[in-house]
């Protein structure tokens, strides 16, 4: 018997190939769509899962409360909250800090070469981050590692960079030109799906043994992402609230000293990644976004519904044609439970086929998809079981979605009717078809106009005035490794060199450039009136001409100038946000005005427009600047884009003769400030992409069910003709009820699409109202994707020979 339903099914989708091919190409591209955007969202919700304590490991954010207003929110604690959270509170099983930092590693060989590399993936660690995180030791005991001063384990990558096939256990590596770090333990990669990754950990020792032993007991100085480990036994609420309460009694003093709040939170190591965004990530760049994720998820349903519909709808309206064969076989004795069967085995086949399809495509695409998202997607045969199982899943649900419908409407035929024709003129399934199809057309016209809004909103950021000019701008990260007596003179003499190019314009030093997320932190407060206490403002050191050359706005009073000698020790300059903060009535008003800064006492000489330090995503910070000319971070040069290769070259050289022993390294302004958008600009390609291929198979249905409905309607259209029926009158006719659909569904979709994109925008500080005509614009889009789509059927219906109609049955 299923021999015999087997081959009456395979019988069928053969004979009827239009119809196979437009669902079999329909759902293989549905599977293949979700079936990647689930590769997608299943890595960023696998970040940090491969710690085996995952779910006791917590990150302590700090938040910051001054004068009574929040002042920022930071992924970095101080250094005394993880010892103050393991020696009060027992259900605190470890804590680990780890402190990044970054500049030039060295090694010199037995030879006596030079191995040199500026590293950006290093933390200063507490010998427990061991006992926390899973980091599998190649060489080395995790408990002896990281107890000594000077000690640092390495990652196999940089074991192999550093030391090649040599044993690095015992050797010495250098770090900024003084740190000499034995090789006490070499580590595997941390994963790529982690969201802090380091290739170095140096012993917390070692700045211990550097910067003192205070830095222990230390609550203001809030660069050290701290993690704690509980018992398997402790509620974080529980232990959140016993925190909340220890800090209120044990900071009080302090905190009403400087009319300030600290609040320590503890977060799940696996939300950092999605549902995090504050101050001094690890990973700011590769951060995720559990909406966008959310947003690609409903994408990837949308689509696969539609691939089902079209099964549906098109199953439905070829029910007609299939009436006769059920009659015929329900009077030779067959019973409704066996044509199910049948029916349900051709929805299995096809099913089957496409997801076989769909594999193949998910193949081929899946290297293109991982260079589109940025992630390093890979599909495994072996390691990767969730995704058979849930291609198995999504085949068998499908086949029994789109297919157990069409089975009941099929089966129930009586065959008396079907045999005598009276079934031809039904109007059975119309209504649910017409729902159908105006779902289809609903998260079209959704997704049409949700990808204009998102594109607007990332033109919004990338056009957005900056409030400084980053155009023609390359810059040279500052050397590492250099004597500081002679430092000032080799700087100078670097300056001059370039200004002396003629394709250079103006060079100066910086302790960040635009883009550079701001560490360098201190507390400010007017000398006489203004708030009580301090306030914490971001920082930058800069030359005389950093003002100039980034063609900052001065709002009132100066810039630093060499004709006053006391702007080094005894000026600052700052921005509008913190003459606001400072309640100056007018950035005038704060011009030689003496303020309290780092504990000096300091006269304001000018004030600065706002200008975006960091991207649109986030908002404005009080800023102070001090003239610091020998600045060693970045050198920011002018050049002229004409001839920018051999302008490299001669800057390079250069810097080789300046600098000897430090990477020459160097990125563009403008590239390097809009990387801050790329998980924006990746979110719209994406998003553009599948909606584009969720419009294709919408489309593709709809050219199947206006075919069908075309060849039902012949043998009218011939009649139509013969009494004087237009070509331009049948097209309408035939065309117009799809129409009418098309409207109903913009009715439906546009406060929907409002709704949520409204909701999408709301992530962004800045940010875009939704233009009126987006709605309209999208809607008449797919009304001429409709029309098109249409318009072959009814227009070859229309033109048909009426002799050939009238003879049709």
């Amino acid at each position: 018997m299923i021999k015999n339903y087997l081959l009456i099914s395979l019988r069928n989708l053969l004979r009827h190939k239009s119809f196979s091919t437009i669902n079999v190409l329909g759902l293989a591209t549905g599977l293949a769509c979700c079936l990647l955007i689930l590769q997608y969202v299943h890595y960023e919700l696998s970040y940090d899962k491969y710690n085996d304590k995952v779910d006791r490991i917590y990150r302590v954010r700090y938040d910051n409360w001054q004068n009574g207003r929040k002042t920022f929110e930071c992924a970095a604690a101080v250094p005394a909250a993880g010892p103050a959270l393991k020696n009060n509170f027992p259900e605190v099983q470890a804590f680990a800090r780890l402190f990044p930092v970054s500049g030039v590693m060295q090694r010199k060989t037995p030879k006596g070469d030079l191995i040199s590399f500026r590293e950006e993936k290093l933390q200063i660690a507490d010998p427990s981050v061991f006992k926390i995180f899973t980091l599998p030791l190649v060489r080395g005991d995790e408990d002896k590692v990281l107890e000594g001063a000077n000690q640092v384990v390495i990652s196999e990558s940089a074991a192999k960079k550093y030391f090649k096939d040599t044993d690095p256990i015992g050797e010495t590596i250098t770090f900024w030109g003084t740190w000499d770090l034995e090789v006490t333990g070499v580590m595997k990669d941390v994963p790529d799906n982690s969201h802090i990754k380091f290739d170095f950990l140096i012993s917390f020792s070692t700045i211990l043994k550097q910067w003192g032993e205070d830095l222990e007991t230390s609550w203001g100085w809030y660069d050290y992402n701290t993690y704690v480990l509980l018992d398997d036994q402790s509620k974080l609420n529980a232990v959140q609230e016993k925190w909340d309460d220890w800090l209120a009694n044990e900071r009080k003093a302090e905190w009403e000293k400087y009319n300030s709040k600290q609040a320590f939170i503890l977060e799940p190591i696996a939300d950092i990644h999605l549902y995090s965004n504050l101050l001094q990530e690890s990973e700011p760049d590769e951060q995720g976004d559990g909406d966008m994720v959310y947003f690609l998820s409903l994408i990837a349903v949308f689509i696969l519904i539609i691939a089902w519909v079209n099964y549906i709808n098109l199953s439905t309206a070829r029910a007609v044609d299939r009436a006769n064969e059920v009659g015929v076989r329900k009077a030779l004795g067959a019973r409704r439970p066996q044509l199910m069967k049948q029916f349900m085995l051709e929805s299995f086949i096809l099913n089957g086929f496409a997801s076989f399809i769909a594999l193949l495509l998910v193949f081929i695409s899946l290297p293109y998809f991982s260079d589109l998202t940025g992630r390093p997607l890979a599909l495994s045969l072996t390691d990767q079981m969730w995704f058979w199982l849930t291609l198995l899943g999504l085949m068998v649900t499908g086949s029994l979605l789109s297919g157990i419908y069409p089975s009941l409407v099929l089966s129930s035929f009586q065959p008396v009717t079907v045999l005598k024709g009276k079934l031809r003129n039904t109007t059975r399934g119309i209504l649910l078809r017409k729902g159908l199809v105006v779902f289809q057309f609903v998260a079209s016209v959704l997704l049409i106009a949700g990808t204009m809004v998102v594109y607007q909103q990332i033109n919004h950021m990338l056009n957005q005035d900056l409030g400084f000019n980053m155009e023609q701008t390359l810059v040279l990260r500052g050397p590492g490794v250099y004597e500081d007596s002679l430092y000032s003179n080799n700087f100078e003499s670097f300056k001059n060199e370039l200004l002396s190019e003629a394709s250079i314009s103006q060079v100066t030093s910086s302790s960040n450039v635009p883009g550079d997320e701001i560490f360098w932190t201190r507390g400010i407060k007017r000398l006489h009136g203004g708030p009580e206490s301090y306030t914490t403002s971001y920082v930058v050191g800069m030359d005389y001409d950093y003002v100039d050359a980034y063609e900052i706005k001065v709002l009132a009073g100066r810039n630093f100038s060499r004709d006053f000698t006391s702007d080094r020790e005894a000026a600052v300059i700052i921005n509008k946000s913190a003459s606001k903060v400072l309640e100056f009535e007018s950035p005038e008003a704060a011009i030689n005005e003496e303020v309290v800064f780092a504990g000096d006492t300091m006269k304001v000489v000018g004030v600065l427009d706002d200008y975006h330090q960091m991207s649109l995503k986030n908002i404005q910070q009080p800023m102070v600047f001090r003239l610091t000319p020998t600045n060693d971070s970045y050198y920011s040069i002018k050049v002229q884009t004409a001839g920018i290769s051999s302008t490299l070259g001669r800057i390079q050289e250069r810097w080789n003769q300046v600098f000897p022993g430090n990477p020459y390294e160097y990125f563009f302004l403008d590239e390097f400030f809009n990387r801050q958008y790329q998980s924006e600009q990746r979110f719209g390609r994406v998003f553009t992409i599948f909606s584009g291929l969720a419009i294709f198979i919408a489309g593709l249905g709809l050219f199947g069910l206006s075919s069908f409905t075309a060849r039902q309607r012949t043998k009218e259209i011939g009649v139509r003709k013969v009494l004087g029926s237009s070509v331009k009158g049948i097209f309408v006719l035939l065309s117009g009820s799809f129409m009418k659909l098309v409207l109903v569904a913009n009715l439906i979709a546009w406060p929907l699409c409002w709704l949520v994109m409204e909701q999408w925008l709301t992530l962004f500080p800045n940010r875009i109202s939704i233009s009126w005509w987006v709605f309209p614009l999208a809607g008449i889009l797919v009304l001429l994707i409709s029309i098109i789509t249409v318009s072959y059927q009814t227009i070859r219906a229309a033109t048909a020979n009426p002799v050939d109609a009238l003879k049709y049955e």
